[in-house]
């Protein structure tokens, strides 16, 4: 079957091209077809998973090399397709294409959401992917004059409808110029766009369901060899949007703007909090009017009707913060990691005393810390995705369980209708002290896995 998909989807697109070469104004579609090669692994896939079919050839993709259409991979895929013998299969073929999709947004950096198709016999579906849901199409029967109309032209407006329609995020996009990925950062205080070129991509995603969380270490485009831009942190997330409006409901983007502005005039804690230097609701070009907040409900505008109010919404927000942290596992003494502790407990202090906001999730992952050019190091708090501020921690929309389990207080850990209060946090530190104090401070220094395998604290912690 994949060489008669694959040479009917080519037809399609080769006959869209001729068609559209003589229109007024000219346009050039995605040639979309599949790779050459079918039924194989992708070769920058982590695992043996095999998969059918896939389409390439996007224009939204970085510059492709001359074997990109038989190599498969997934950064190169513009959605992959499932194949079965049989009509009766296609429950299989669901879960198949759910199984792989994930290889999209761990591969591909600027994927907001994804399509997929199955193909069962002569019945094929459209499958779209976002953060909560999986939607399927009618079937459209390619036996049938119908099924194949409607077929052909899902293909054309693929290859001729917006990057965003896609999945694509226009705001994250490849300079093929210069061989760099530039991001937009939208500010909501100064109703402004910042462009920042990521040097490396710090956390990806590679999850079918959830906040789709992205990290970036990046540069402001605007800085050269001579005068470089100071290092940010670019956090790419979609969280579930509150009540009313397009608020976010787990609003880090209003705690990191509060302790900004209460903190940012004490040099004593400069460079030990995450500092807000731009940030808000990603924007996307909309057809008729300016720019339209990025949520599951621009990307299912033309759905609306059919899904209703099964779908959750929420919002796509972007933040660049201040400075770039390394690894609390990277200190390289005991009497490094006191003062990191140190700073970072003088910087929780004052965020809860004077900014009324309580952090929920002091762990290895959101202590790090900076070294200056003296070799100093001082500790950095980050991550303010689960604070909440003190005077209505019970109204947040969330539940009450946050953080990683290992260093959970026992209030946390067990769900108590107790109110959070600094003293949660401070025995997540306790419990982060004695991880490092048993398997060492950091990776050069600590237990190999063999020997910490039957260590008593590990069971706490698996």
């Amino acid at each position: 079957m994949y060489p008669w998909i694959g040479a009917f989807i080519k037809y399609v697109a080769d006959q869209l091209v001729k068609a559209v070469a003589d229109s007024p104004p000219p346009k050039t579609p995605r040639q979309l077809e599949t790779f050459r090669k079918a039924d194989v692994v992708a070769i920058d896939a982590d695992d043996w998973r095999r998969v059918d079919m896939a389409l390439t050839q996007c224009l939204d993709l970085p510059q492709r090399d001359d074997r990109s259409d038989e190599l498969f991979t997934y950064a190169q895929s513009a959605a992959l397709i499932e194949v079965k013998r049989y009509e009766s299969e296609e429950t299989a073929a669901f879960d198949q294409l759910a199984l792989y999709t994930p290889g999209l947004y761990a591969t591909q950096i600027n994927r907001r959401f994804a399509w997929g198709l199955t193909i069962c016999g002569t019945h094929v579906r459209a499958c779209l992917f976002i953060h909560d849901n999986i939607l399927a199409s009618e079937v459209m029967d390619v036996a049938t004059e119908p099924g194949r109309k409607q077929f052909v032209t899902l293909l054309i407006n693929w290859a001729m409808c917006e990057s965003q329609r896609l999945g694509y995020d226009p705001t994250i996009r490849y300079n093929g110029e210069t061989s760099q990925w530039e991001i937009d950062v939208w500010d909501d205080e100064s109703r402004e766009t910042r462009t920042y070129i990521c040097e490396y991509v710090v956390a990806d995603t590679s999850s079918l369901f959830g906040q789709h969380r992205r990290c970036f270490v990046a540069r402001a485009k605007e800085s050269s060899d001579e005068q470089p831009a100071q290092k940010v942190l670019i956090k790419d997330a979609w969280t579930y949007a509150a009540a009313t409006g397009s608020k976010v409901a787990r609003d880090e983007l209003s705690n990191l703007r509060a302790i900004r502005d209460k903190l940012s005039a004490d040099d004593t804690l400069a460079g030990t909090y995450s500092h807000l230097e731009a940030g808000g609701v990603v924007q996307q070009k909309g057809k008729r009017r300016g720019t339209l907040n990025d949520t599951t409900e621009l990307i299912l505008a033309n759905f609306k009707a059919s899904v209703g109010d099964n779908v959750k919404k929420r919002v796509h927000w972007r933040v660049a913060t201040t400075p770039v942290g390394e690894d609390l596992q990277k200190v390289r003494s005991v009497d490094e990691l006191i003062v990191v502790v140190s700073d970072v407990m003088a910087v929780h202090t004052a965020i809860v005393r004077r900014c009324d906001i309580l952090h929920r999730d002091l762990s290895t992952n959101n202590i790090m810390f900076c070294r200056d050019d003296d070799g100093m190091v001082r500790g950095l708090l980050i991550d303010f995705n689960n604070a909440v501020l003190q005077a209505n921690p019970h109204d947040e929309q969330r539940p009450d369980r946050t953080g990683i389990y290992p260093y959970m207080s026992i209030g946390n850990l067990e769900q108590s209708s107790v109110k959070r209060t600094a003293l949660d946090d401070w025995e997540s530190l306790i419990y982060v002290l004695c991880w490092l104090g048993t398997i060492g401070i950091n990776r050069d220094d600590q237990t190999n896995v063999e020997i910490r395998s039957n260590l008593p604290i590990c069971r706490w912690r698996d």
